[in-house]
């Protein structure tokens, strides 16, 4: 999916990526109208960075995809996508409703699979049935979303609060226990 976004978003003019950006932004206004749109949409978009995502998209869901199955990460994904939206945006509106941020926060842009990559690397880490070599490596592409973390404008302080919540999304699914199959005696 993020190479068909990826191939689409290139063969767009500047103004039409720009467009569709901002039409699936999952941010409070958006949110408000057409989330059913939003939500799915704005996880396709990963811009010029696509070779980043590739391989980080590829390496934790992949990793998570061997650990606990398509099934478990598929859900994980999903959850983190619409808990981290969904927690990030209503602390904004909580802040906007008390001032302490402006009602032009409402169009923040907001696209992006970091908070499905972040909860898939965080399960990845915290599960004890992956190899060290591959948490490591999930470990390694969670730094970005760190670094950011502390820049002080209002996308990144909803970006923060996104991340920590599908982090958390991540380590709750790594800690869920393990369902083994039932050996049938015939």
């Amino acid at each position: 999916m993020l190479f068909a976004a990826y191939l689409w978003w290139v063969l767009q003019s500047p103004h039409q990526r720009l467009a569709v950006l901002w039409e699936s932004s999952t941010d409070l206004s958006h949110l408000r109208h057409v989330p059913w749109l939003v939500l799915p949409a704005s996880s396709l978009w990963s811009g010029h960075l696509i070779a980043y995502w590739a391989v980080v998209t590829l390496l934790c869901m992949g990793a998570l995809e061997l650990v606990r199955g398509p099934a478990v990460t598929l859900v994980t994904g999903l959850v983190a996508h619409v808990i981290g939206t969904v927690v990030s945006e209503g602390i904004l509106a909580i802040r906007i409703a008390f001032g302490a941020v402006s009602s032009s926060a409402t169009h923040l842009l907001d696209v992006g699979p970091s908070y499905i990559v972040a909860s898939c690397a965080a399960a990845v880490v915290a599960s004890s049935r992956a190899p060290r070599l591959v948490r490591l490596g999930c470990a390694v592409t969670l730094i970005p979303l760190l670094v950011t973390a502390f820049d002080a404008d209002d996308a990144s302080q909803v970006a923060s609060v996104g991340h920590g919540v599908a982090v958390l999304i991540g380590i709750a699914v790594a800690r869920l226990p393990v369902r083994r199959p039932v050996a049938v005696a015939i």
